[in-house]
């Protein structure tokens, strides 16, 4: 597993920053990560490896489609295929940007229903991985207060350091985390690293995202994520696939619980 003091080089001195960057605010630059990453289709098969602090390890396949329908309403779903065990488990997100977000999990194993996630169980993790119910929803800008700390230098790389805070109501009131603090490339505006910490401010766990490859324009992506769970002694690596973002791969029809509980999500 990754400690915490090896990726990162805290340096605090006035690094080269992109034209106008100096003066952005922490919101400026999670809006700019945004409008340079975010898509309103994407389709990826994810190769997901969990390892417990004995070095076991499980390996899953994961399809993982998302769509926008409009202006802040966009829809994810998560489909496990393999192993046997967690074949057709679902995970239906629905995230609103002016109100509370849905999700609804589907176990085979337990009948032909989707179970709604109440707001309470988000902290929960998802099926044995590293990732909250909440991690796997996507970030409403409008709902968090977002902080530029000092810069710093990440590998040899200057970076934008941001400290998320939940400031909607409802969002408060579930959430497991008091912040999340980010490291964001100041060259392509991407998120590499991110470190979250519970209600009491206390340190939980790390996702740091590498082999980054260029997709077309400033569009970039990870090939692999890594979450290092330290209060768990945990951590689940996902590595990319395949990916796409085209429509078809991403059809409205697909973001409906009757959809999923029909095995039509298992194609």
């Amino acid at each position: 597993m990754i400690g915490r003091g090896m990726a990162i080089l805290a340096v605090c001195l006035a690094f080269s920053l992109p034209a106008g960057a100096q003066d952005l605010t922490g919101r400026q630059i999670m809006d700019e990560v945004s409008a340079r990453h975010d898509r309103p289709y994407e389709f990826e098969i994810q190769q997901m490896t969990l390892r417990d602090k004995g070095g076991n390890e499980e390996e899953r396949e994961v399809k993982r489609y998302a769509r926008e329908l409009e202006q802040g309403e966009n829809r994810y779903l998560m489909v496990f295929h393999n192993p046997a065990g967690v074949r057709g488990v679902a995970l239906l997100t629905w995230q609103h940007d002016t109100k509370d977000d849905d999700q609804w999990i589907y176990l085979p194993a337990q009948g032909k229903k989707a179970k709604r996630i109440a707001k309470g169980g988000r902290q929960n993790y998802f099926m044995g991985t590293d990732y909250t119910f909440e991690d796997l929803i996507s970030e409403s800008r409008d709902k968090f207060r977002y902080e530029r700390l000092d810069d710093e230098e990440l590998d040899g790389v200057a970076v934008f350091v941001v400290d998320a805070f939940p400031e909607d109501a409802g969002v408060k009131k579930e959430t497991g985390y008091k912040y999340r603090r980010s490291w964001i490339r100041q060259d392509i505006f991407f998120i590499v690293r991110t470190e979250y910490f519970d209600k009491r401010g206390r340190y939980i766990k790390n996702q740091i995202a590498t082999d980054l490859v260029n997709i077309e324009g400033d569009m970039w992506r990870a090939q692999r994520t890594f979450m290092d769970n330290e209060k768990r002694g945990h951590s689940t690596e996902i590595e990319i696939i395949d990916r796409t973002f085209e429509d078809s791969d991403v059809p409205k029809k697909m973001f409906h619980t009757r959809y999923i509980t029909s095995g039509k999500h298992l194609r």
